[in-house]
């Protein structure tokens, strides 16, 4: 069996919730834990319009207590230039621990510097406000999902796949079946 992994999931104003469900859902039922994190621990709101309140702001985590970093899309740009933030992702990086990051996530990686001369895909164009977070970083590749060890890299839309990718890196073989989002059932 793996060991329990400490998960660290970005929350900021506008973060897409519906994006990390799943994956949150999916690692309730394993040894795994997660813990939010916002920029400060002022509570934000989802693009969902849920209230979520972050268990610790950046500044105050170790980044050597955690094994994996997952940032969930939205609008980005509020935390780009964040400096605490983009040392948060570094040592992530650095320590060859797990990043994950879907949609707009991707350009928290890359205001970290973290995407230069590796692949990955988002759901960013030139017309969104992240953007600068991705332009002329790496190489970004119109796939679903994208794994350039130690990042996973998502679409928006492709949510369940994204789960299912961080959930092989944290669990192996023995990653959930998630066949229950998957196929719809009476039961």
């Amino acid at each position: 069996m793996p060991r329990a992994q400490r998960v660290l999931l970005l929350v900021f104003d506008t973060f897409a919730e519906f994006e990390v469900s799943i994956l949150v859902t999916a690692l309730r039922g394993t040894a795994h834990s997660v813990t939010t994190v916002g920029v400060d621990r002022s509570p934000v709101t989802t693009t969902g319009r849920l209230t979520v309140l972050p268990d610790r702001a950046v500044p105050e985590v170790d980044p050597a207590d955690f094994d994996a970093l997952v940032a969930p899309g939205g609008d980005t740009s509020v935390v780009l230039g964040h400096e605490p933030l983009r040392r948060l992702v570094r040592h992530f990086a650095d320590t060859g621990k797990l990043i994950a990051a879907i949609c707009g996530g991707p350009a928290v990686l890359g205001d970290a510097g973290v995407l230069d001369d590796r692949r990955f895909t988002a759901s960013l164009t030139p017309t969104d406000r992240a953007w600068c977070g991705v332009e002329g970083r790496g190489s970004m590749v119109p796939e679903l999902v994208v794994v350039d060890d130690p990042l996973v890299t998502a679409t928006g839309s492709s949510y369940l796949a994204f789960a299912e990718e961080v959930l092989r890196r944290l669990e192996g073989a023995t990653a959930p079946d998630l066949a229950y989002f998957r196929v719809p059932s009476l039961a």
